[in-house]
Formats: structure tokens, sequence, C-alpha cells
């Protein structure tokens, strides 16, 4: 899976681009500021439809218009032509011309495993961001754990309007029924993923660095395992229900669980050094990529700004890893590596390949 063809109209900072990528590595250059990775961005939207740094649309929109188009053509390995329109209020996407009836079907079309600059915190966030990590990757790959994920925060949202009413027993009874099952599924994929995860983490991480780093993920669900989802589920959540009363709140299911990482042992939010940590999100990063048997359904991969923080050996390292790989792309202030193509963001906003 790749990008060959990007081209942006009002979006972001860019009135227009118009560029054209290759396979393997491909660097974008330039300044702060001046809009690299407002590009990755909008590959990154082609895969989910909206961006990683932010959930409102208008920001995507170029001050004082009205619409911006994202337009690609990805080859899978045939080719798809994909155009996301954008307002404030809507979304429409294209493929090959047609409207596309839901946003989950871009899965079909293109996947991205995607690194940002705040992801260094990502072991010390919220087990919110470790969630989304899980939800981005599962439902990039499963249309069947999307379409679930959905399900279940569309009944969270009902459940927790319940429990903000007095009498609310039978309507919980109603729905618990149908929240334990969705919340199974869920817990069950998820479970499954870090166990697949475990086999290829610390791999990456030693084509990476030369230090030993043995890391574990686990999965910590509130609801226990996924046999005791099935047998004591609903027992669990009617000895809750006095206290999601007076919380207002749904106190268990995957919306609450989290992902948790060992590092020799001990655990990485507390033992592990910067450093460490930034190497094993940025193998948590590409290990979606390893994880693809399928060489047409490999995600492509975008690492913004990943080299700033890093010594030169270990950038060497991840550059020759990211060599072999169908179709990367980083961001950088300056690049002084190997790459199969590198784009400089110009004064004009346009993106000028200089190798």
């Amino acid at each position: 899976m790749l990008i060959s063809d990007l081209e942006l109209l009002n979006y972001r900072n860019y009135p227009k681009l118009n560029v054209i990528f290759t396979s393997g590595l491909n660097v974008i250059v330039g300044d702060n500021g001046v809009g690299k990775t407002n590009v990755v961005e909008a590959i990154h939207l082609f895969a989910f439809a909206k961006s990683f740094r932010t959930n409102d649309t208008k920001a995507l929109i170029k001050h004082d218009t009205a619409k911006a188009i994202v337009s690609g053509t990805i080859h899978i390995p045939s080719r798809t032509d994909i155009s996301i329109e954008l307002t404030n209020r809507s979304k429409r996407i294209l493929i090959n011309g047609k409207v596309l009836p839901k946003v989950s079907q871009l899965s079909k079309y293109v996947r991205t495993t995607t690194f940002e600059p705040e992801d260094v915190l990502f072991f010390d966030a919220s087990p919110a961001k470790r969630r989304k990590f899980l939800d981005a990757n599962l439902s990039s790959a499963d249309e069947v754990y999307l379409a679930t994920l959905v399900r279940y925060e569309k009944l969270l949202k009902e459940r927790n309007v319940l429990l903000k009413t007095d009498d609310n027993d039978e309507a919980l009874d109603l729905i618990d029924k149908l929240f334990i099952e969705l919340a199974k599924t869920i817990v069950e994929k998820r479970t499954r993923f870090i166990r697949e995860l475990n086999k290829v983490v610390n791999e990456v991480l030693l084509k990476l660095s030369d230090e030993h780093l043995s890391v574990r993920l686990t999965y910590e669900s509130s609801l226990g395992s996924v046999q005791n989802i099935e047998r004591n589920g609903l027992k669990r959540l009617a000895e809750v229900r006095a206290k999601e009363n007076i919380l207002e709140s749904t106190t268990l299911g995957p919306h609450r669980d989290d992902l948790i990482a060992t590092i020799n042992g001990h655990g990485v939010k507390e033992h592990a050094s910067q450093g460490q940590k930034r190497l094993i999100v940025i193998a948590l990063a590409l290990a979606p990529y390893f994880l693809e048997k399928d060489l047409h359904k490999k995600p492509i991969i975008i690492l913004d700004d990943v080299l700033s923080e890093l010594d030169k050996r270990h950038q060497e390292r991840l550059i020759e890893l990211l060599l072999t790989c169908t179709q990367a792309f980083i961001t950088a202030t300056h690049y002084d590596n190997h790459a199969h193509a590198i784009y400089e963001v110009t004064s004009d906003r346009e993106l000028r390949r200089i190798t």
C-alpha cells in the first residue's frame, strides 16, 4: 500500500499543493511552522477522515475559505483515487468518483500508522491515550472491531444518560446484556492484538537499539478476562449499579481499560528513561507494519518530527529500518541521511523535491 499523488486545496496553510511521492522513504524538510506536519496529516486523513492532531474539522480548512479538499492516489496494488471534501459541517468522501457511504469503509483502501511528537508521553499520559492507540490500529485493520466500537460508544452514552435518571433499573437491565456482549468483543480483540504486538515489538527494538530492552505489554480490563466477562459481566454491573447511580457514570467497561507495559520486568512509566520510552513508542508505531503479512495491506508509516530527540546512532538505525519499508514519511527541520526522496517545503508553500 502506498500513496503516489497528493493534492491539497485550501488545506491548513496550503492554498494549493500538488506533489508526487515515491515508494520507500520520503522525507519532508523545512523550518518549524512552514507546514511539514500538515502534509503528513493530510496523508493520515485518507485512513480515518480525521486528523491525528485535532478533532476540530474547522482547523483543517484554510482561513477565510469555505471548503478544503484533500485528494490522493492510493495503490493497493490497484489504483484508487480518493477525495475528501471538508466543510465546517460535513465530510464528503469520494472513491474513484463515487460517494463512500460510511467513513468506516475507508479502511478497505488506506491504512496508516503514525508517530507524533506528543507520543513520547504515551506511558505518562492518561489511559485514554493508550486506548486511542489500540482503537486506531484495530479499527483500521478490522471492520468488525470498528462497528462494535461505534455501537459500544453509542450505548455507553445511552447508559450514562439513564444513570442520571431515577427508577432506571428496568431500562438498564434491558441494555446491559448488549453492553456486556459488545464489551466482550472489544476486550477479546484488544487482548489478541496486544498478544500479537508482543511478538514483534522487541524485534523492532533490537533493530533500533543496541541496548537490551525486554518489553512486555498487557491489557488491564476493568471487567476482567473475556471468560470473566462472559460468566460474570452482568453480575459485576449489578454490583456497582448503586455506586454508578451516585456518580451518574459507567465505571466498568472497555472505556476504562488500559495498556500496561513493563521493561525488564519493571513498569515503563516508573522505571524507563525518557530515551527508552521514546524508542518503545517508536517501536509500537512501527509494529503494525511488521504485523501485517500481506504486502499490499501494510500500512503507510508516518513519523512526525521523530528524529529531533534521537542521537545520531539511533537516527541511523531507524533510517536503516525505514529504508526497507514499502512506504514511510518522516518530517524534519534538516536531514543528512539516506532516503528514496527528500522534499523541501518552500517559502511559497510548495513541496519541492531536492533529491
